[in-house]
């Protein structure tokens, strides 16, 4: 597929003099132009979503990944999915790794992409749907 000059094949972001420079930049301005926005925490990068299913429907749940997991964004989406211990997603592989206290990164795959829409709403899409088969921790 060959894309028009002046964008990215990979994320669909036009490039300009201001594409930034840095994997985490890129990463945080594709989230913030897919109405993600992020917000910096130590080693985390955080943002809010809305869960649309499930035990947690409706609510907004802070969620996110760390720095080192986007160092190859666009290229390499994050693997791990990280949540505050009040939100439970089982079955999975979790653990505390690169995670401040009080929360839990879990393991999920993103699977195939579809490179025709931005790579951060296919990432986005990932976590809500990860996020509507979570409960609230008792």
């Amino acid at each position: 597929m060959t894309e028009p000059p002046g964008r990215d094949p990979v994320s669909l972001v036009p490039l300009t003099a201001a594409t930034p420079a840095t994997p985490t930049e890129r990463f945080t301005a594709d989230m913030a132009a897919e109405g993600a926005p992020i917000r910096g925490a130590g080693n985390q990068l955080l943002f809010d979503v809305l869960v649309p299913s499930g035990p947690l429907a409706g609510q907004t749940v802070a969620t996110g990944v760390s720095v080192s997991e986007v160092q190859g964004w666009p290229l390499s989406p994050p693997h791990w999915v990280h949540v505050p211990d009040s939100v439970v997603i089982e079955p999975t592989n979790s653990d505390t790794t690169d995670c401040p206290p009080g929360w839990r990164r879990h393991s999920r795959d993103l699977g195939p992409v579809d490179l025709s829409i931005p790579l951060a709403r296919t990432w986005l899409r990932h976590v809500r749907g990860l996020l509507a088969i979570a409960r609230p921790a008792t």
